[in-house]
């Protein structure tokens, strides 16, 4: 109890959170008499994996894609394939996040790449530029569900399951988010709710265009779980065929920026050194947390609530969409698992399908206040007050619970897939 009443004043005294987390550990340790070189230590074995280079890989393989014409590209597919419906470039923002979180695996990143380009857009559309900061915020949820995922190599990793599995989970529960926010879009666009314009209605030319652009980026998941399943290449070698496959499309497409890779190579490194430093603190706390017994005292203060397992699902996913208003997903997975992880046991839930569970609800969090990272991204690029923003958002964060308790009580829309593609 100590040890998290300290973490939450640390973290509202302003410090990062994986700061907050380092530092109540190292005093728990203290406390407790335990020499601090297990600080250290612990942090560099959590590190020290084969399987995590594939972290840095896919991170380079974004930065790669996000350069050039890449993202104009899977704007004129995504358009040439829903452009047509009812809303017009809503659908195409949501069917380009699906797309392009094939390539960046990162919520953030997805909003930031295409926040720009699609909400101007739409505003030139006459769109409002509320709802279509809130369109695009929304949607950049699909990005860490649709693989590779970042979050899922990590969660795969805390719980020992096979990462080409869990990513194989995200493919249908990610076009089940799509489908939820589509519709969403077309009722409240066909009504005259949010004001939209007639679609525009592409030719066949350039219809085939757009396709013919964009093909090439929107195969990079299929690439890299087709190696992956077909036991060709393991996660780590997966992130390197991506970056070999980022290139040839740079090639093809003529848009590779040479005097431009230092500077991509830099910030893919320093974005690795933070997703590590995030993975070897809050092992760190895993372990801090384990020897506390908190785990085992949390599980059985849980069981003496229910033992029916559709009740527990739901006790932890309320408290999980609180955690994620707090604390941004990668830090709140690490934590939280941890504790988790014995009532997820001895419930008989599986890890595949819990994995789902906690990062698509951890995720949500980017569109709720106080952290709200996806918001606070949003409220930069589209120039919105960030009330105006949050407000128009509240639709969608209601949409993606939704969708969240639809894959929570319908396993088999995680665990279907995976199970059969690899059995």
């Amino acid at each position: 109890m100590l040890l998290t009443l300290l973490m939450l004043v640390l973290v509202f005294l302003g410090m990062p959170i994986s700061f907050a987390l380092g530092v109540s550990s190292a005093v728990f340790l203290l406390y407790q008499g335990v020499p601090l070189v297990a600080l250290p230590q612990r942090m560099a074995v959590s590190v020290d994996s084969f399987p995590l280079l594939a972290v840095p890989f896919f991170v380079l393989t974004g930065a790669l894609m996000n350069t050039g014409g890449v993202t104009r590209r899977i704007f004129a597919l995504a358009n040439s394939l829903v452009g047509h419906i009812t809303g017009g470039l809503a659908h195409v923002t949501v069917v380009a996040n699906m797309f392009f979180a094939g390539i960046s695996g990162a919520a953030v990143a997805d909003a930031a790449a295409l926040g720009p380009v699609m909400i101007d857009a739409m505003h030139r559309q006459g769109m409002p530029r509320d709802f279509a900061a809130a369109v695009t915020a929304s949607a950049s949820t699909i990005g860490p569900i649709i693989p590779p995922s970042i979050i899922f190599i990590i969660y795969a990793m805390s719980a020992r399951i096979s990462i080409a599995k869990m990513f194989l989970a995200g493919i249908v529960p990610g076009f089940v988010i799509a489908a939820f926010m589509m519709l969403w879009i077309y009722y409240v666009t066909k009504t005259g709710k949010e004001k939209s314009p007639l679609p525009e209605k592409l030719t066949r030319s350039q219809k085939w265009n757009g396709f013919k652009g964009g093909i090439l980026a929107s195969m990079t998941p299929f690439i890299i779980l087709w190696g992956m399943v077909g036991g060709m290449v393991t996660p780590t070698e997966a992130g390197i065929l991506a970056i070999a496959w980022a290139f040839i499309i740079g090639v093809v497409h003529r848009e590779i920026d040479y005097k431009g890779l230092p500077s991509l190579l830099y910030e893919s490194a320093v974005g690795t050194a933070h997703i590590m430093v995030l993975i070897g603190i809050g092992t760190l706390m895993g372990y801090v947390i384990a020897l506390d017994g908190t785990p085992d005292r949390i599980a059985n203060l849980l069981t003496t609530f229910t033992t029916n397992k559709y009740v527990m699902l739901f006790m932890i996913n309320i408290f999980l969409l609180i955690l994620g208003c707090l604390i941004e997903p990668t830090p709140a997975l690490l934590l939280t698992y941890p504790i988790l992880e014995p009532i997820i046991s001895a419930y008989g839930i599986d890890p595949l399908h819990f994995g789902m569970i906690i990062c698509y609800n951890l995720t949500i969090g980017m569109l709720m206040p106080p952290i709200g990272l996806g918001l606070y991204v949003m409220c930069s690029i589209a120039d919105v007050k960030f009330e105006l923003l949050f407000k128009a958002c509240i639709p969608f964060i209601i949409v993606n619970i939704l969708a969240l308790f639809l894959i929570t009580y319908f396993p088999a829309l995680s665990v279907w897939f995976p199970n059969w593609v690899m059995s």
